[in-house]
Order: structure tokens, then sequence, then C-alpha cells
């Protein structure tokens, strides 16, 4: 008979793993940045480029400014107030040295820190970090589509700057005076950036009817007179502060640059605005819900609201300068988690390495993706290539008529033996000629006498104006090309 035989089982062993803690919001803050800096090598080349890069090469070879029109055949000679000189040196530099692709990303970082700033901010002044993340994330987003090689990114940046040396400093930061200096070069934005600190006076002023001791408002008046004293050291002097009045709210211009469209308000039925639509929602909420009422901040977020709402090319500064009043309303109403142990980051920055990998890699695959030396000419806004490679060879000295938006892409191409009708430089060539170039390219009545005595000889449109049909019909213009995007009629 078989003998039981006991074995003895060890105790069952509960088997744990000391993972490290992830820093989640740490880790979306690095993939957000990393995701947008991949996403700004998608962007179209902006119709401005091409005039800033042949204007950058201009002054370079003539180490002069140029003070009058030498692009176009319609304004040939009229005076040009060039308050980005700086900044388009720089383009050319950039362009013809490592090549589009780098400029390109070096504006794309240049707003990636301009939110770094203004999200380092958010935090200081007690915003919960996934608040904090949160509003960052919609400013890009409302920002984004203006994502390209323009002088006017690197007035988000010095904006962001000035924004965080403003808020909750009690002594004038004194080197914004030299910052006003170079940026009176780089960009007619500095104007927005004097409203800035004259808002910043204001608040100020109205701290002094609730206490504020009389020295700080005099040292404050101080600082106003010393960064508007800086900016007259440009080739233009005051001129743009001048320039600049007609653009602001309530203002009026004398011109109506209906057809460009971040020169119109914004419309919300589109959704390129609905993200600025999103903005103005949640910073009325969060400032009616809230009670922090910081007085700069809220004439910061008026301000640029009333200007985003004016014209669409002030979403980007909306988008930045929002991000104060909705952080200080965020601290209230969201309190921040209690503090743990802090997590080891180690894990975070290997995992990021992997996205940053991860993004690198896709780039490349985007659709139109600008990573070459050369600014993608096609994709989703295409430009009249095989117009101008005709124009080239058969009539480089054309006076070409072409839309706003092609302008400057002509200039670049054919500059200095062709010129051009109109350009992006909207605010030289004055109400007469752009009523015109409106009159012609809808073809309204008389639209071919004003064509012909404004000397052009070719004409590049496409095929959905109506001045391209029109043409068919004319004499004295004879169809040359005609393709899905671009169609080319010269003069007999």
């Amino acid at each position: 008979m078989a003998a039981l035989v006991s074995i003895p089982v060890a105790p069952s062993r509960r088997i744990t793993l000391n993972l490290p803690a992830l820093d989640a919001v740490g880790l979306l803050t690095g993939v957000l940045y990393l995701v947008f800096f991949g996403f700004g090598f998608a962007s179209f080349t902006d119709p401005d480029y091409w005039w800033h890069l042949r204007t950058g090469e201009l002054i370079v070879d003539t180490l002069s400014v140029p003070r009058h029109d030498v692009f176009s055949f319609t304004a040939a000679g009229a005076p040009q107030l060039n308050h980005q000189w700086l900044s388009e040196v720089a383009i050319y530099l950039s362009v013809s040295g490592p090549g589009y692709a780098v400029t390109l990303g070096f504006f794309v970082a240049t707003v990636l820190a301009a939110f770094a700033i203004m999200h380092r901010l958010l935090l200081r002044l007690g915003a919960p970090k996934s608040a904090a993340l949160g509003l960052v994330a919609l400013g890009m987003l409302i920002s984004s589509s203006y994502w390209t090689v323009r002088p006017q990114l690197v007035t988000w940046l010095f904006l962001a700057v000035l924004a965080n040396a403003l808020i909750q400093r009690k002594t004038p930061p004194w080197l914004l005076v030299p910052l006003f200096a170079l940026w009176a070069n780089v960009h007619i934005g500095y104007t927005i950036g004097l409203g800035v600190v004259g808002l910043w006076f204001l608040s100020r002023v109205w701290e002094r009817i609730g206490g504020d001791r009389e020295g700080e408002l005099r040292l404050a008046g101080l600082l106003v007179f010393a960064c508007a004293a800086a900016t007259l050291l440009n080739p233009n002097g005051p001129a743009p502060i001048f320039a600049a009045t007609g653009y602001l709210p309530f203002a009026g211009n004398e011109v109506d640059y209906q057809g460009i469209s971040e020169l119109q308000s914004p419309d919300f039925s589109d959704p390129l605005h609905l993200p600025l639509l999103a903005g103005i929602l949640v910073l009325m909420a969060l400032t009616l819900a809230g009670r922090a009422r910081d007085r700069f901040a809220l004439l910061l977020a008026i301000a640029f609201t009333a200007l985003a709402l004016q014209t669409a090319r002030y979403q980007p500064l909306f988008a930045l300068m929002f991000l104060p009043a909705a952080g200080r309303a965020a601290k209230d109403i969201f309190p921040r988690p209690a503090t743990s142990s802090p997590p080891r980051t180690t894990v975070n920055w290997a995992l990021l390495a992997v996205a940053a990998i991860a993004v690198l890699v896709a780039i490349p695959q985007l659709p139109n993706a600008q990573v070459h030396r050369q600014a993608v000419t096609g994709g989703r806004a295409p430009y009249p290539d095989q117009s101008l490679a005709w124009l080239q060879e058969q009539q480089p000295d054309a006076n070409v008529y072409a839309p706003h938006k092609w302008g400057g892409y002509f200039i670049h191409g054919l500059y200095p033996e062709g010129h051009v009708y109109i350009d992006g430089r909207s605010d030289m060539y004055g109400e007469r000629i752009f009523t015109d170039y409106r009159a012609i390219i809808n073809a309204n009545e008389g639209w071919q006498e004003l064509l012909e005595s404004s000397g052009a000889t070719a004409v590049v449109v496409e095929p959905s104006d109506r001045v391209a049909d029109a043409l068919g019909h004319a004499q004295g213009w004879s169809l040359v090309l005609s393709e899905d995007d671009e169609i080319l009629y010269v003069r007999d």
C-alpha cells in the first residue's frame, strides 16, 4: 500500500516592480512642442516670402535700405517704408546659405520659443500644469496656420519677452530698451509692443489710484519714454509709428483690401478661424469665473481680442497675449494637486528622445514637406511655375499683371528685368492702384482700358478669375499657356 508523502510548498510571494513614476504632464508638454515643430514643416510657402527674399538680396548687394519701389511698374519710384530690412537680410543670408528648410526650422523654433516663454509665465503665475498646457496648446492651434518664413514671427517672440518682463515686476525692466532698438529694425510690430508698454503704464496708474507709490509711477513713465526713444534708431525714424495707426481698431484705412484674407475680419463660419473663437470663449469663461483680476493682464486680453476681431492677421498675437489673463483665472478655478514625491525623469527623457526621432523621421513624409533648399511651390497654395519659366525664357522684361498673392513670386523670378502690377506690399500701392487691380481681375466695366493703360505686357491668372475668360474674347491678347492652376496671356 502506497504511503502518502507530504511535500512542503513555499508560500506564494507577490512580485512587485518598482517602476519610476512618469511625469505625464511633462511628457505631454514635450510631445506637444515636438508635434507642432514637425507640422511647421508642412506649411505652405507664404506669398510675401518671395519679395522679402529679393529685398534682402538687394540690401546685401547695395548695402543700403531701399526707400522707393523698384519692383513694380505701377508704383515705380513711389516712397517705400521698409520697416523689416534686418529680417529680410537674415532671410536672404539664411536661404542662400543653409537653405529654406533650415530657415523655416529657425522660424518655427522662434514661435515655439515664444510659447515656451508664455508657458513658463503661466506656471509662475500659479496656473496648474495641466491647465497651462491646455491653454498653450490652444494658443498654438490658433496661430499654427501662420507659421512660415515671415518677419512678423520675430515680433511674436519679442511680444512674449515683453509680456514676461512686465507682468509681476515691481521695478521697470530696463533691458527692454535695447530690445526695442533691435525690434524697430526687424518688424513694424514694435509699434504694437509700444502699445503694450503703454497698457502696462495705464495699469500702473490704475494701481496708483489704489495706493501705489508715486516714485514707482515716475519710473514706469520713464521706461515708456526710453522704449519709445529707442525705436527711433532705425532708417525710417518715427514714420512706421504713424503708418501703423491706420490699422488700429476704429481708426479706419482709406484702402479697402478686399480679397486679402488676412486683412479681413475673421469669419467664424470658416474652420480656419474656429480655434480663435474657442480661444475667445475660453478667455471669457475663465476670467468671469476666476477671482483674480490682474489689471495689466486684463488690458492685454481686451486689447488683443479687439485686434483679432478686427483683422485676422492679429490672431497669432491674441494666441499669446490672452494667456496671462486666462492663466491667472485658471489658478483660482483649477487648484493645484497636492504635492507628491518628485517623479524620476529618466524614463520621460527616454520617451521624449524616441518621440523626437519619430518626428524627424515623419517630417519628410508630410505632404509637400518643406525639407529642401528651395521653398515648395506646389501643394495647397501652388505658384505658377510654368508661366514664370515661359516668361523667363521668352519675355524676361515683362510687366506682369497677376493676382496679389503671386506678385512676390514674379518679383523673385523676374527682377531686375521684369516688374509686377501689384504684390504683398499693399500699403505702398494706395487706393487707386488697388481699386484698379480689383476691377481688372473681376473683369468689371472698363477693365481692358485699365489693363492696357497700366503698361502690362503679360497676364497670369487662375482659371477661376473672371478676367481669364474675358481675355479670351479680348483683342490684342494671345493665350500662351493654360493649365489647371494658371493661365498665361501676352500682348500681341
